[in-house]
C-alpha cells in the first residue's frame, strides 16, 4: 500500500478530522424512525428530506435519507455521493450508486426504450401503468439496472440511455454527454453519443487505487491515514 506525501499547496484544515468525525456520528439521527414514518405522507416528503439533511450532518452524510431512497424508491446511494442522485425519481428503481460519487444538475437516466422492432412505437401498447395492459410487455426498469461505481463525476446535463449498464470506478462523464455504453473505469467519456477521450491515470495507479479500496474507509479514516498517493493532488 503506498502512502501519501502531500502536495506542499494542498493540506487539510486543522481541524479537520474533528469535523469529518462529527459529522459522521450525526449520519443516522435517534428521530430516525420517525422521519421514516413522516416520509410516507406525500406533502411532507420534502419537509422531511430537510430534516434528515439539517439533523444528519447534509446530503453527504445522511444515512436515514439514504434508508428513504432504498425503501421508498428501490434506489441504493452509497456514503458522500451527493448532487441529482439523491432526489427522487432521477434514478430508476433497481440504480445502485457507489460511495464518494459526485454528480451534477439535470440528469436524465432511462433504463428501457420504446420498442423500436414492433409496428406501433405508443406506450399504451407495452406499459400497464397506463391502465389499458394486464402486465407491460418489455422489460421493467429493474430488468435493466444502471451500476455506477465509487468516485464517478458526473457533469450537469448528462444523459444515460438503456445500452449503459456499468459506469465503472472513477470515471468522468463531461457535462451535456449521452451515455449509450458501458463506461470503463478510470475513463473520461464526452459527446453525443458519449465516446471515451482518455484515460485519466496511469495503470499502475489504477492498480493501486482499486487494490487499496478507499472509498470503504470514512473520510476520517482517510484524512488520518491516506492509503493512495496523490489523494490531495
Amino acid at each position: 500500500m503506498v502512502m501519501i506525501a502531500w502536495d506542499s499547496d494542498t493540506e487539510w484544515s486543522p481541524n479537520a478530522v474533528r469535523v469529518a468525525e462529527t459529522r459522521e456520528g450525526r449520519r443516522r439521527s435517534v428521530l430516525a424512525p420517525a422521519l421514516r414514518h413522516l416520509y410516507r405522507i406525500r406533502r411532507l416528503r420534502r419537509l422531511c428530506r430537510r430534516l434528515c439533511e439539517r439533523l444528519e450532518g447534509g446530503p453527504m452524510y445522511s444515512a436515514t435519507w439514504r434508508d428513504i431512497l432504498k425503501e421508498r424508491h428501490g434506489v441504493v446511494v452509497g456514503r458522500y455521493s451527493y448532487g441529482a442522485i439523491l432526489s427522487p425519481g432521477v434514478l430508476p428503481r433497481g440504480t445502485v450508486v457507489g460511495d464518494y460519487c459526485s454528480v451534477g444538475d439535470q440528469l436524465i437516466v432511462r433504463r428501457r426504450d420504446h420498442p423500436t422492432d414492433r409496428p406501433v412505437l405508443h406506450p399504451f401498447f407495452y406499459n400497464s401503468a397506463l391502465g389499458l395492459l394486464a402486465r407491460d410487455t418489455i422489460p421493467q426498469n429493474e430488468h435493466n439496472p444502471l451500476r455506477i461505481g465509487h468516485d464517478v463525476w458526473i457533469g450537469d446535463r448528462v444523459t444515460v440511455l438503456s445500452g449503459c449498464r456499468t459506469i465503472g470506478n472513477g470515471a468522468v462523464i463531461a457535462a451535456g454527454a449521452v451515455v449509450t455504453k458501458d463506461v470503463p473505469p478510470y475513463t473520461i467519456v464526452a459527446g453525443v453519443p458519449a465516446r471515451p477521450i482518455r484515460k485519466r491515470l496511469d495503470d499502475g495507479t489504477i492498480r493501486s487505487l482499486e487494490a487499496s479500496r478507499w472509498w470503504e474507509q470514512d473520510i476520517a479514516a482517510l484524512i488520518e491515514a491516506p492509503p493512495v498517493e496523490g489523494l490531495l493532488g
